[in-house]
């Protein structure tokens, strides 16, 4: 019986900005899209677990860039792309609210970088979260560990105590639901809320 279901956040219960802010810093330093992701990507994943900060993550840049970049333009850049870009995935949101009427527990666990989980704060879709019924969020910049890293889900079969049988995992990337599947998690990949609902129909949660 599932007594517990886990969200991704990025692309799942929210829009993702990567892509809008890919496009920003390429037209300020005339980069290609590509070669701002291919410099951004190997930062971004020491990022998400807490390896480096911001600051260190604008001078890795630079370092593989080899020349300044204005200040002015990457100060808070991550944090204010989110707030101005990102949006909430309502029918997604809708569902989280529908298992909470069910009685199911509630939890995320999202690769996120420090400024995203200020946004998250800032607009209050932490707290709206909570609301919905969401019992905790491990992110991967405080706990220093991303997903597909198993310790990851361990953390959060630690905090409900429940079997990993009992849990579905759900997330738009293949690799990160199977590692939970390889804990006995059941997964669901992400492509729409309308899919995702039909799949919980299916497993009997709705």
């Amino acid at each position: 019986m599932i007594k517990a279901v886990i969200f991704d956040m990025g692309s799942v219960l929210i829009g993702a900005e990567w892509r809008i802010i890919y496009k920003r810093i390429a037209k300020k330093l005339r980069l290609s899209e590509e070669k701002v992701k291919k410099i951004s990507r190997p930062l971004l994943d020491k990022w998400n677990i807490g390896k480096i900060n911001e600051r260190e993550f604008w001078k890795g840049f630079e370092e593989q860039l080899g020349r300044k970049i204005d200040c002015s333009f990457t100060k808070n850049l991550w944090f204010r792309s989110h707030i101005n870009y990102v949006r909430d995935i309502r029918e997604s949101w809708k569902i989280i609210a529908e298992l909470r009427a069910k009685k199911v527990l509630l939890a995320i666990i999202s690769n996120t970088i420090p400024p995203h989980v200020q946004s998250h704060r800032k607009t209050g879709r932490i707290s709206k979260l909570r609301k919905l019924g969401v019992k905790f969020f491990i992110w991967s910049c405080s706990v220093g560990l991303r997903k597909p890293n198993p310790k990851i889900y361990k953390i959060a079969l630690k905090k409900l105590k429940l079997p990993a049988k009992e849990y579905i995992f759900i997330d738009d990337k293949l690799a990160h639901i199977k590692a939970a599947k390889k804990l006995g998690m059941i997964g669901i990949h992400f492509q729409t809320p309308k899919k995702l609902k039909k799949d919980l129909i299916k497993l009997g949660v709705l």
